[in-house]
């Protein structure tokens, strides 16, 4: 009954504080996608307004990133710049922990602006820059943790950030010079990008990008003035010839600030929106320390957002109750009349408004305390809950393992009984052993003391010997002193003749004396006879002491292994008696600590505790019942012992029967062996037949005769399995038909990929592609009938069909990229076109040397010089551009590298048409120059021509050139070597135009004033009709180069032929 309610328990509701938090990430949504939307407008500011007292209110932007990251940065422009701006402001202006939260994230951002940094206009290259600045400030605020993110510090504050310590000083204003290169560098990208218009920051593409430069000049303004504090206190340390560098980076950031300011000023977007600062004409002057005294701070103000905007943050946090009492109550206080003269009404409206400021942050601060509160409250509770799920989920295993043991128990009942019995035996003889070796352990234990005691008492005895031996000896030497002193006195007594008395005494004495000697000797001996004893005491007293120590060690070791075992014993016993002690303080804590949903789990828990000791009794009687029915078992087992006779005569039955099954089985094995192998032949032969049709195929024709080949061969093979229906009888025609079919269907989609892939014609290509993908999916259908056994026909027919559709268009397309002309070729016929253009020249050059002379020959020879100068420097050009296209490789390796890379090859084959025309152009404004009309501007624009082919020429040449080659240094050296050689040419013209117009000078000498008037008119009537002229020319010269520019884009693009398009 119990376990039925659990999963009721388990299925707990979401509580109020859940809802809440998922209404707050669905608004905090809902506000950040608003913000960073894809339409190119400004963002609006009441959604980054919203974003920010979220993270007020969440303490964090953990629900900010989560929503960001998965917006479509990488996919919208628009959306990842955005994304900057909205990050910016949220550094900036969010919760202090938005810096933190932000760090890892910085990966990510590096990673976004790598990615734009490709799109080279746009926003590809602001985004990029925009991500650079946010990567700079993360990593600046990293190392540096105690700047805030609005950067608005005091002097002190600086200070002490800096620890007043040179270094640094230094290293700061190193960190705050990168930090404004980055704002810089992303201002003049912005005002770059919008170009000189000014009408563009009032349209919504331009206030889009405008109005993220807004918290850029909030932290240019405050990086500048740490900046200054920073330099001025670096040059009051350090000498100047150090912070050179310093100083040099500071003017061209200066400059560059100030340029923005006055830029941001004048634009009237900026006007509504912040008021900028105007900084000095001179940067300050670090080297005097007077001009910190001058020095303002400049700063960027930003206007009030209107009433209603302020308001918005009410659907977060309401505090309108206490605010209107608040209100109420100073209000009545200040209209309460008073007895003393009435104060001044502006004091006591300053005086109220400072009281209400006040009373609104202490309300706020107690906002936020108590949702401080309420979060941490909400965590502990979802933590308890979390742990009353898992106990839950505890208990229901735990239930579910003790069935489950119970069923074993119920098998293992009688071995479980043997186990105990053997465990009890077990222990008590461990027991037995345990008390003999702690009390030989206590025997050993006293008997060690008792050695110990008599060896302290043996140490005394021996200390007391040597002291008493000391003094003997030292009594000795007395003795013997005093005896010496005798027996010189007696002999000097002697040789005196002294009194017999005196001799007698004397003699006395020494007698006394010997005596005394003697009883030292003695005591001397007994001395030593105690000091022997006492080593031999010694002796013995330490083997005794080792063999002790080695049977206590001994002794300790059992014991310690008996010890390790009973306490094992005990621990086991123990962690039984905690645990069942633990369920019931889980039971008694879960009673006391929750409330009615709880209590439910408690009893729920008690009612299946109570299964199962319900489990354990049902145990008990099922093992009476499991013995009752052993009796009736043993019954059962003599009526089966009856029926296994019956069986094993069905068993001879069965076994004969049997033998006949396996002489079937091994006839029906025979036939499909054979059957397999005739397979395999099949198989063999096919794929011999396909190895020596390439092999014919690749020596006797080309690779297109191969394609077209196995073409035939597989409409063949699917016209061969289309008139069979069945499988069965047709094995061998049916496995060669589909290996066929596959084999050479898949031999064509190769031949047509190679040929889809290097086809110019786009739309060809795709169709190629779809009629391969068609094709195959027919073959694919055709062959799949195969494994049921039968073929529908038309599937068949539709692949064939499909087969021979797609080998024409194959071939056509093939025959199409192979009849268009080769890059190698084009440059032949260039290189021809030049040796003929400089030929022509040649001759022009000795004809006019034959039949001129005076000033015209002096001008068309050095014209026609020139000309052939050039001429000779674009042939060396042109050949070096052959050599460079040879070291690409062999022709075949060229031929291909020019198909897998059309738009190249048509670009070198139109620079190479280019450097001809240009050449035939050459000559004929030549020919023009040194005959009849004598017109040589024609020479100098055609030498220009001449000059930008060549170098289009090189850039196309250039594309694909290793960049190590020599042919390619020396295109460079011969593209150098032409442009010279034009100049020349162009210098030569000039000079023949100038030495021409000297000799036609008109000689005014010989006019009248009639003639000098008539000659006046008809020159301003001849110059005006050239200025008309001119003007029409210019005109039908733009019309003709627009012309020019549209066919030359046709052409890259392969929409043009023969002038149409």
């Amino acid at each position: 009954m119990a376990s039925l309610s659990l999963p009721r328990v388990l299925q707990l509701k979401k509580n109020s504080l859940d809802a809440e938090r998922e209404q707050f990430e669905k608004f905090q949504t809902l506000a950040i996608q608003k913000a960073i939307n894809a339409n190119e407008t400004p963002v609006k500011e009441k959604h980054v307004r919203s974003t920010l007292i979220g993270t007020f209110k969440e303490q964090s932007a953990v629900t900010y990133w989560m929503v960001a990251i998965r917006l479509p940065l990488q996919e919208n422009r628009i959306v990842a710049w955005k994304f900057c701006h909205v990050t910016h402001k949220l550094l900036r202006e969010g919760h202090p922990a938005c810096l933190d939260d932000s760090q890892r994230h910085i990966g990510m951002i590096e990673n976004l602006g790598k990615l734009w940094v490709h799109l080279r206009e746009g926003y590809g290259k602001l985004v990029h820059l925009y991500c650079n600045l946010l990567v700079c400030k993360l990593k600046f605020h990293a190392r540096n943790p105690r700047f805030p993110g609005n950067m608005q510090l005091t002097a002190e504050e600086l200070d002490a950030i800096a620890e007043n310590d040179v270094n640094n000083y230094f290293q700061l204003c190193v960190e705050l010079f990168d930090y404004m290169d980055e704002i810089l560098n992303l201002q003049a990208a912005v005002f770059d990008s919008l170009g000189n218009a000014r009408a563009n920051s009032m349209t919504a593409s331009g206030q889009c990008r405008l109005a993220a430069l807004i918290p850029c000049a909030q932290d240019a303004s405050q990086l500048y003035d740490c900046n200054v504090r920073l330099l001025f206190r670096l040059h009051a340390s350090l000498p100047s010839d150090t912070l050179a560098g310093h100083r040099e980076r500071f003017r061209q950031q200066f400059k560059k600030l100030s340029s923005f300011y006055k830029h941001a000023s004048s634009l009237q977007y900026y006007r509504n929106l912040l008021t900028l600062p105007v900084l000095p004409s001179n940067p300050p002057n670090f080297l005097q320390q007077s001009d910190f005294g001058t020095y303002v701070t400049p700063v960027v103000t930003i206007p009030e957002p209107p009433p209603d905007e302020i308001d918005s943050v009410g659907s977060l946090i309401d505090t309108s109750d206490t605010m209107s009492q608040a209100t109420m109550d100073n209000l009545e206080d200040f209209d309460r009349p008073s007895p003393s003269p009435q104060p001044d009404p502006i004091v006591e409206r300053d005086r109220l408004i400072d009281h209400l400021q006040n009373e609104l942050k202490r309300m706020r601060s107690e906002v936020s305390q108590l949702v401080q509160e309420r979060n941490t409250m909400i965590g502990s509770m979802r933590e308890h809950c979390s742990r009353i799920e898992s106990q839950l989920h505890n208990a229901k295993v735990e239930l579910e393992e003790e069935k489950h043991k119970a069923e074993i128990l119920a098998v293992q009942t009688p071995e479980i009984k043997q186990k105990l019995t053997e465990t009890e035996e077990k222990a008590k003889v461990t027991d037995e052993k345990f008390q003999k070796l702690k009390g030989a352990y206590t025997q050993l234990r006293e008997e060690h003391i008792t050695l110990i005691r008599q060896k302290a008492e043996v140490d005394k005895l021996s200390a007391s010997l040597r002291a008493a031996a000391a003094q003997h000896e030292s009594a000795k030497l007395a003795l013997q002193q005093q005896l010496n002193d005798r027996n010189k006195d007696v002999e000097l007594l002697q040789q005196s003749a002294s009194s017999s008395e005196e001799i007698e005494a004397y003699k006395s004495e020494i007698l006394s004396l010997r005596t005394e000697l003697e009883q030292s000797r003695q005591k001397e001996l007994e001395l030593e006879t105690l000091k022997a004893s006492m080593e031999a005491l010694e002796i013995e007293h330490n083997t005794a002491t080792k063999e002790q120590e080695e049977k206590l060690t001994t002794v300790t070791n059992e014991l310690k292994e008996t010890t390790e075992t009973l306490e094992k014993i005990k621990q086991e016993k123990e962690e039984r008696e905690v645990e069942l002690s633990r369920v019931k303080e889980e039971l008694v804590g879960l009673r006391e600590s929750s409330g009615e949903e709880y209590k439910k789990v408690v009893e729920e828990k008690e009612a299946a505790l109570k299964q199962v000791a319900e489990l354990q009794q049902q145990h008990l009687q099922e093992k009476e019942l499991l013995e009752t029915r052993l009796g009736h078992a043993e019954s059962k087992r003599l009526n089966a012992e009856c029926e296994l006779q019956d069986l094993l005569q069905h068993n001879t039955v069965l076994e004969a029967d049997l033998a006949a099954l396996k002489r079937q089985l091994e006839e029906a094995q025979k036939a499909l062996q054979n059957q397999t192998t005739r397979l395999v032949t099949c198989a063999g032969e096919v794929a011999l037949e396909v190895a020596n049709g390439a092999l014919e195929s690749f020596e006797n024709g080309q690779a297109g005769d191969t394609v077209t080949a196995a073409a035939d061969l597989a409409a063949k093979a699917l016209d061969e399995l289309a008139r069979h229906i069945e499988v069965s009888g047709n094995e061998e025609s049916v496995l060669k038909s589909a290996m066929f079919a596959a084999h050479n269907t898949a031999q064509l989609s190769a031949y047509v990929a190679d040929v889809s892939n290097v086809s110019t014609d786009i739309a060809l290509a795709e169709k190629l592609n779809t009629e391969c993908r068609s094709m195959l999916m027919a073959t694919k259908e055709c062959l799949e009938s195969i494994k049921g056994g039968s073929i529908v026909g038309s599937h068949c027919s539709d692949a064939r069909s499909r087969v021979r559709s797609l080998m024409t268009s194959a071939a056509a397309a093939d025959r199409l990229n192979s009849g268009a002309r080769s890059v190698d070729d084009e440059l032949a016929d260039m290189d021809k076109a030049i040796e003929e253009a400089a030929s022509q020249i040649e001759n022009m050059l000795a004809a006019t040397r034959a039949g001129s002379s005076g000033v015209k020959l002096e001008v068309n020879g050095k014209i026609l010089d020139a000309c052939t100068t050039l001429m000779g420097a674009v042939k060396i050009l042109v050949q070096d551009a052959r050599k460079l296209q040879n070291e690409l490789g062999d022709p075949k390796t060229r031929q291909k590298m020019y198909r897998k890379n059309p738009q190249w090859s048509e670009g070198l084959i139109s620079a190479a048409k280019a450097v001809v025309f240009a050449a035939k152009l050459l000559v004929t404004s030549a020919d023009e120059a040194v005959g009849a009309s004598g017109q040589v501007e024609g020479v100098s624009a055609a030498a220009h021509e001449v000059a930008g082919s060549t170098a289009q020429l090189v850039a196309a040449s250039r594309a694909r050139a290793p960049p190590e080659s020599p042919a390619l240094a020396r295109l460079t050296q011969a593209s150098r070597a032409v442009a010279s050689a034009t100049g020349a040419l162009v210098a030569a013209v000039k000079a023949g135009s100038a030495l021409v117009l000297e000799q036609e000078a008109l000689d005014t000498s010989a006019l009248s004033l009639t003639a000098t008037r008539r000659l006046e008119m008809e020159s301003k009537v001849r110059s005006l009709k050239l200025e008309t002229a001119l003007d029409a020319e210019r005109a039908r010269l733009a019309a003709l180069r627009k012309r020019h520019y549209q066919l030359a884009q046709l052409e890259e693009n392969g929409n043009v032929e023969n002038g149409k398009d």
